[in-house]
């Protein structure tokens, strides 16, 4: 888990931030540090230095854009994220090792696939206007195997602020297919009716949301998500939206048997 706050608010502005031209001297700047200082923490907790970080995240979110967003040109989106277009395809293909377009065309299922899984999850999915939720939460950059190891120390951790009415989410930023394994960024979040005694509090802007009740085991969460939005979201040519994606959990087992709700904001 990422155990220091000033390192957690950068990443925070960082995410809010990505589709700018942002510099080392922009978040150290938010966070109130020199830009060295901040380059020193961030590098001890993250394990990458903040240009790198920037520049990953640029890459991952913009493939993900390309994953969901099919009817959206690749300049389009390359210039969401401050590409032009020719910049945008030598640094895609430099850090994916595959181009833009090659890498849309890999994502193609067969026909007859893709129409089960749709079917499938038509029958499942629902659409919602959601609150702003107002949590305090704890971030982790890892594999998102280890959620419920990270799930049960949270639980444990604030136990005395859970009652009858606590929300837990996860609040998720990766696409675990893009993303390497072992840097995906979630956060563990919940609602708290003694929000001011925490540092790290965030809101989850509400809004319309494609929810996708999931009732399984962790390993098979990955291929369940790769249908939702790798098939069924690109069919039905829904916009996301730049909230931010979370689950909303009703329970979690020991066995790692797990209930939640997939929350995609769309516009």
């Amino acid at each position: 888990m990422i155990d220091n706050a000033i390192v957690s608010e950068g990443i925070e502005y960082i995410l809010r931030h990505l589709s700018e031209n942002i510099t080392i001297d922009d978040v150290a700047g938010h966070c109130f540090l020199s830009a060295s200082r901040f380059s020193t923490i961030f590098k001890e907790q993250t394990g990458e230095s903040v240009y790198s970080f920037i520049k990953r995240l640029k890459m991952e979110q913009s493939a993900f854009r390309l994953k969901l967003e099919t009817e959206k040109s690749i300049t389009d989106i390359g210039e969401t994220y401050g590409y032009s277009a020719s910049n945008y395809s030598w640094a895609f293909r430099k850090y994916h090792k595959i181009s833009p377009s090659e890498f849309r065309e890999d994502m193609d299922a067969s026909r007859e696939e893709k129409e089960k899984v749709i079917e499938r999850i038509d029958s499942m999915i629902r659409f919602e206007t959601k609150p702003d939720y107002e949590v305090m939460y704890e971030r982790a950059i890892g594999n998102y195997d280890e959620l419920k190891r990270h799930w049960c120390r949270f639980t444990e951790k604030y136990q005395e602020d859970i009652d009858e009415d606590t929300i837990f989410f996860e609040r998720t930023f990766d696409d675990p297919s893009i993303t390497d394994k072992n840097h995906c960024i979630y956060d563990i979040c919940m609602t708290s009716k003694n929000l001011e005694q925490y540092k790290n509090t965030s809101v989850l802007d509400g809004g319309k949301f494609v929810i996708y009740p999931y009732r399984g085991f962790i390993k098979d969460i990955r291929h369940r998500h790769q249908e939702l939005v790798g098939i069924w979201f690109p069919a039905k040519h829904l916009e996301l939206d730049e909230r931010y994606s979370y689950d909303q959990y009703t329970l979690v087992r020991e066995d790692g048997y797990m209930e939640f709700d997939i929350c995609i904001p769309i516009k």
